[in-house]
């Protein structure tokens, strides 16, 4: 595959750029792939010092994942998920490179795996093996079933976990099979649980001075993303109705002259706020739509009025009208339209950021504001050891002598400036 990057703007800071909320707080990240990367790049967003632990030989998997490197050597998926963090290579399976680990986690506030359960073990690296060495110090295992119960040691993936939880099933339309989601939110919530866990354990240990083992299992992520929709069931007794494309509200994806938009109309005064902006204000008089009640037993005889003049403008035309009079309205768009619209643009949301090796790599901005603590100018991923000289002589003090030896034995990786 050769990449033909989008071109996009050159990183602009926020206006109130600054001091960033996780000052102060360091991060060992031994995780890879796709839940722990996405997590600690949140923390690192915040200001979190991540210094991100990789095999000297090939580094984390995404950074040849697809096959073929994208920009500058780095694969897409790798790129998307390692901003601001440094990168450390260093062979945990040699008796050196454990002894760097180990220097390492002694400067750490937090501790980020997600391996199976029995890796950190074999090292001498899992929680109960530390714990007392370290008290201070936050532990997050993420995996798919957490490190308890009968399904502990068991691998899991984002597209397996959302089958067994019911999530793969809600993704259908009426009277059609389920098809698997195609952004992997399971994964990503779980990183999203690991941030806020370590932000609550850090929180817990101002007040106790004490670390804590913080245990964040994909399927229990996976279960809690169901909200109101297991609710229902656990409520009812009955799985949840599955949505079609359309409802009598009207509600749901509608064709446009040029496209389609979604919209959502959910009582009387939105119904009439959207029959006025239609040009048509008679339906709010007619008796058969005149109701929440009325328009879900005469639904399709609204939908037959509703569809060809949706179908008569344009998405843009609808959702500047309809968002002019608070009625939820979006453009249907692909990833490329969402990513290069006005409004993303508008709002700084996507830019580009100086890396050594492909010059630039784009980048979409993290979606926390805080008015007091902002945060710092963002960092492209680090190279595979790009880190590994500079943390292991400024943050734990060896000399370049040590840090030879090291390198020679291939206990750490150290990549040339």
């Amino acid at each position: 595959m050769t990449a033909s990057p989008v071109t996009v703007p050159d990183c602009v800071p926020r206006p109130n750029e600054g001091k960033a909320a996780l000052t102060g707080i360091r991060v060992v990240d031994f995780s890879r792939m796709l839940s722990g990367p996405f997590g600690t790049q949140i923390l690192g967003d915040l200001g979190a010092e991540v210094i991100k632990v990789e095999d000297p030989g090939k580094g984390d998997d995404t950074r040849v994942a697809p096959a073929t490197p994208a920009l500058g050597g780095e694969g897409f998926l790798y790129l998307s998920i390692n901003r601001n963090k440094k990168s450390v290579a260093v062979d945990m399976r040699s008796e050196e490179g454990r002894a760097v680990v180990l220097d390492l986690i002694a400067t750490a506030d937090v501790l980020v795996e997600n391996f199976t359960t029995k890796v950190m073990k074999r090292f001498g690296f899992d929680y109960a093996s530390i714990k007392d060495r370290f008290p201070r110090l936050i532990y997050c295992s993420i995996s798919g079933y957490g490190r308890t119960g009968s399904h502990a040691d068991a691998a899991g993936f984002d597209s397996v976990v959302a089958a067994e939880a019911g999530v793969h099933w809600l993704n259908s339309l009426p009277d059609s099979k389920p098809v698997l989601g195609a952004v992997p939110y399971t994964d990503t919530t779980a990183g999203m649980n690991a941030a806020i866990g370590i932000l609550a354990a850090l929180h817990a240990r101002n007040a106790t001075g004490k670390g804590q083992h913080v245990d964040i299992a994909m399927y229990d992520s996976a279960l809690a993303n169901l909200t109101y929709k297991g609710y229902e069931y656990l409520a009812s007794g009955k799985d949840p109705a599955l949505m079609p494309r359309q409802n009598p509200g009207p509600r749901g994806e509608f064709d446009t002259a040029d496209g389609a938009i979604v919209i959502t109309t959910h009582n009387d005064k939105a119904f009439g706020l959207l029959a006025e902006a239609c040009g048509h204000p008679e339906w709010v008089e007619d008796e058969r739509f005149s109701s929440f009640m009325g328009r879900l037993r005469n639904g399709e005889a609204l939908l037959e009025l509703f569809r060809p003049v949706i179908a008569s403008q344009t998405s843009a035309y609808w959702s500047e009208k309809f968002k002019a009079v608070a009625i939820p309205c979006g453009i249907v768009r692909s990833p490329g339209e969402a990513l290069t619209c006005d409004y993303t643009n508008e709002m700084n949301l996507v830019y580009a950021l100086p890396h050594p090796t492909a010059g630039t790599v784009p980048s979409i901005a993290h979606p926390y504001r805080l008015s007091e603590t902002p945060g710092n100018a963002p960092v492209a991923p680090p190279l595979l050891g790009e880190h590994t000289g500079a943390v292991l002589a400024d943050l734990l003090g060896y000399d370049e002598g040590r840090i030879a030896e090291l390198a020679a034995s291939g206990s750490i990786g150290v990549r040339e400036p």
